[in-house]
């Protein structure tokens, strides 16, 4: 069966939808073809055949030849706020580089991949939790301090238990597993699954697109990627400032700018927050963020946002030792299904 990129975009809407009818009956159990969506982000639009799985949203990416990496010989110049968000961070911690060469240095350069068409899930979920009764000696004690209105996490030693409401005020209480990269890859494989290798990560968050981030080249240099609008960037830091104590306006904060939390030219929602590290078929290997360390060292707004450039690849940051246990809260992966 042709799933090539070529074909797929090349059909009328009619011979699409049939391909991705007829592909469906070949998946494993317990998929459902949803339909065929076209997904635009900036210059990238595609065509994409949605399937359902459980509670989960894959998306299908067809076979393709493309370009991955930053061309960093490219005509690229900072606008006047990156610079001056550049400027302040290479002064404070002594960098001598250009913005441009620093971001030579911690991106992945260009090369020319084959890819084999796959299934990958839109959206990425945390990883290493296991669900756990709400009649649990350790959930009970939180209910009882801490009520169940909001979200609450304790930590005893290294085991993590955490009680929230679900979108449908059911309680979901969680307890985190001490487990690797590869135990979480073992355990995807024995269910058919895997990890996108880190080449269908980059290919699927930047669908092609050859400027820095998927959306284009330019961010916005008066927030991190964590805070919706300067409003809040200037609340976080008071916040800091009153550890902790400040409280939240109660008519909260209006979103101006959120091109990396909307769906990319493949559907996914893929490299929005800095602080969730994804992990990739390649064990001790994260994609898409820096567990937050920029942010949380105060390194500049710009940089801040470096870290969700597709083709991102600090090796302190996307490097980690395969024996480690993964870190709760930071850790975050999609499954992928092969398609022959």
């Amino acid at each position: 069966m042709d799933l090539s990129a070529a074909r797929w975009e090349g059909v009328t809407p009619a011979e699409r939808e049939a391909l991705a009818k007829h592909l469906a009956k070949q998946l494993p159990s317990g998929f459902t073809f949803q339909a065929i969506r076209c997904f635009k982000l900036a210059k990238r639009q595609h065509h994409v055949a949605l399937y359902q799985k459980d509670n989960a949203t894959f998306a299908l990416i067809p076979g393709a030849v493309a370009s991955l990496g930053y061309n960093a010989e490219r005509p690229w110049r900072p606008n006047p706020d990156e610079l001056e968000s550049w400027q302040d961070t290479s002064k404070e911690y002594g960098i001598d580089k250009t913005v441009q060469e620093y971001i030579a240095e911690v991106t992945l350069r260009v090369r020319r991949v084959k890819f084999s068409p796959f299934l990958i899930e839109t959206a990425a979920v945390e990883l290493g939790w296991e669900p756990i009764g709400a009649d649990d000696p350790e959930v009970q004690s939180i209910l009882r301090e801490y009520g169940a209105q909001r979200p609450v996490e304790v930590s005893h030693g290294d085991v993590s238990t955490r009680v929230r409401r679900g979108p449908e005020g059911e309680l979901i209480a969680e307890r985190s597993l001490s487990c690797t990269h590869a135990d979480l890859a073992a355990r995807l494989a024995a269910a058919g699954f895997r990890f996108p290798t880190s080449d269908e990560w980059e290919y699927a968050c930047g669908g092609g697109a050859p400027t820095l981030f998927r959306w284009g080249d330019h961010v916005p240099c008066d927030r991190y990627p964590t805070d919706i609008s300067p409003a809040e960037a200037a609340w976080r830091r008071q916040w800091v400032l009153s550890a902790g104590k400040l409280e939240r306006p109660a008519e909260g904060f209006t979103s101006d700018w959120d091109c990396h939390q909307q769906p990319n030219a493949f559907g996914l929602l893929i490299a929005s927050n800095p602080y969730k590290c994804e992990l990739v078929a390649e064990v001790g290997i994260t994609r898409g963020g820096d567990d937050g360390c920029m942010i949380c060292g105060g390194t500049g707004f710009f940089i801040g946002w470096l870290t969700l450039a597709t083709a991102y690849f600090e090796e302190h940051a996307c490097k980690h030792d395969p024996a480690e246990p993964i870190a709760h809260g930071y850790t975050v992966g999609r499954r992928v299904l092969a398609l022959r």
